[in-house]
């Protein structure tokens, strides 16, 4: 029975055995992997960024083309300029949510800074493995500058 035993534990060990090794060997790509989720995760953002403020500027336009109408509808009827239009409060409302979210993914954006300029020397060393360290850093660091920079205006 003992024998039988010790047949059945040999190769659940061998798995084990397998398991780890796997484990360590994922634990060394581990921050490759983490850069490059974190320049996924940039990405993601910009484009998240870029997308509000393309949404804030619609909003702001179709405002505009909604208080001319009321200007004119007021007038036509004459009617007094003061009022609160509902449909604007919204809009108001839409653009502070856009704001607010632009905001987050900024700062999300900036407590990853380090992760990112990780992510570009990897991204750079791969196309250039003769460039040096702060050469690579460097170049990482003016990089994500440059995005940062970009979502500003």
């Amino acid at each position: 029975m003992s024998i039988e035993t010790e047949q059945f534990r040999s190769p659940q060990v061998e798995r084990e055995k397998n398991y780890e090794s796997k484990e360590s060997k994922e634990a060394e790509l581990d921050p490759e992997l983490k850069a490059a989720a974190a320049m996924e995760r940039a990405d993601y953002l910009t484009g998240e960024i870029k997308s509000s403020k393309k949404q804030i500027q619609n909003i702001v336009v179709h405002m505009s083309q909604v208080l001319q109408a009321l200007k004119q509808l007021r007038a036509q009827l004459q009617l007094s300029e003061d009022g609160d239009h509902a449909s604007l409060e919204q809009d108001n409302k839409r653009i502070e949510e856009l704001k607010s979210k632009i905001s987050e993914h900024k700062d999300e954006l900036i407590k990853m800074k380090d992760e990112l300029i990780v992510g570009y020397m990897n991204e750079l060393q791969k196309q250039d493995a003769t460039m040096g360290e702060s050469a690579l850093r460097e170049k990482a660091e003016q990089a994500v500058d440059n995005v940062l920079n970009e979502l500003e205006n």
